[in-house]
């Protein structure tokens, strides 16, 4: 079975260059993708009363989405399908995940969220948060001819962690890519960075002990004096990253990733595309197996 990747697209360039990124990447394992329009319901207030549409206007919208779907998936690299659907993202793309087993779900990070946006998200998020999907995230200002990335920074906070099946499974994908790896680690403003003061080693180990990324092709970056969210944009700037790999706890994940915490921070800001990797809480056992194993290598 080929992997697949679900791209949510509103036709906009910024959705195109996210179809085409998610080909690119797609491409060295024999991906294909499912490009997915959500056809636009009005949004009413109150204030509005009732709004009869002619049920021509959904029927015109839904023939010119599909030419244009048609048109963007004959442009991709490799094999693309698509839909316009009607309703409720939860529900579409719930009934999409289960159908089509997906390894990815790709989306368009725009500067400025209006009304739309925020109702799409929130609807995304519950399906999100149950299916474990790993997403990434493209933003606006990203590259407009994107191509296989050459460095792919990985952040790490020296926290152990387990990475949940759909993240295991894109290993072949980065191991794919013909990238070379950096852990990336931000040091704490003030005081001590970990229980032995190594933070970044501790970061490696915790990475390594996925074993999600290739054994000899990385490399480690730390930057000091900085809040965590300004730290890994910077070292994605410093290091000319082409791509940014994030790990989201279950304990955040519903909230990182567009509301609060330091991923979101990172999204509003970052340049440059960025993975989420969903991660398990570990059980008290495979806690003490994973610290060992990080104060071992980083000591």
């Amino acid at each position: 079975m080929k992997p697949t990747f679900i791209v949510l697209t509103d036709l906009s360039p910024a959705a195109h260059r996210a179809a085409h990124l998610a080909a690119l990447l797609a491409a060295p394992v024999g991906g294909q993708l499912h490009l997915l329009y959500l056809e636009q319901e009005p949004v009413f207030t109150p204030e509005m009363g009732m709004v009869v549409i002619p049920e021509d206007f959904y029927t015109q919208e839904k023939l010119e989405a599909d030419a244009a779907l048609a048109e963007l998936a004959r442009t991709l690299p490799v094999p693309a399908t698509a839909s316009a659907c009607r309703g409720s993202l939860h529900d579409v793309l719930g009934e999409l995940i289960s159908e089509r087993q997906p390894q990815l779900l790709v989306m368009a990070l725009y500067e400025e969220h209006d009304l739309l946006d925020a109702l799409l998200l929130d609807q995304a998020l519950p399906v999100l948060r149950d299916s474990g999907l790993p997403v990434l995230l493209v933003p606006e200002c990203a590259a407009q001819n994107p191509g296989l990335p050459a460095l792919v920074a990985v952040a790490a906070d020296g926290e152990g962690f387990r990475l949940n099946a759909a993240s295991q499974a894109l290993g072949p994908l980065l191991r794919s890519w013909p990238a070379t790896y950096c852990v990336v680690h931000v040091a704490p403003p003030d005081g001590p960075d970990g229980p032995d003061g190594n933070g970044l080693a501790r970061a490696q180990a915790a990475v390594c002990h996925t074993e999600l990324l290739p054994a000899l092709n990385y490399t480690t970056y730390e930057v000091k004096r900085e809040p965590p969210s300004l730290g890994l944009v910077q070292a994605a700037l410093d290091l000319q990253a082409d791509l940014v790999i994030l790990f989201a706890r279950p304990r955040t994940f519903v909230c990182s990733v567009f509301n609060c915490g330091v991923i979101a921070h990172v999204a509003h800001a970052c340049p440059v595309p960025m993975l989420l990797l969903p991660t398990q809480e570990l059980t008290a056992s495979e806690a003490e197996a994973t610290t060992q194993y990080v104060g071992q290598v980083a000591s």
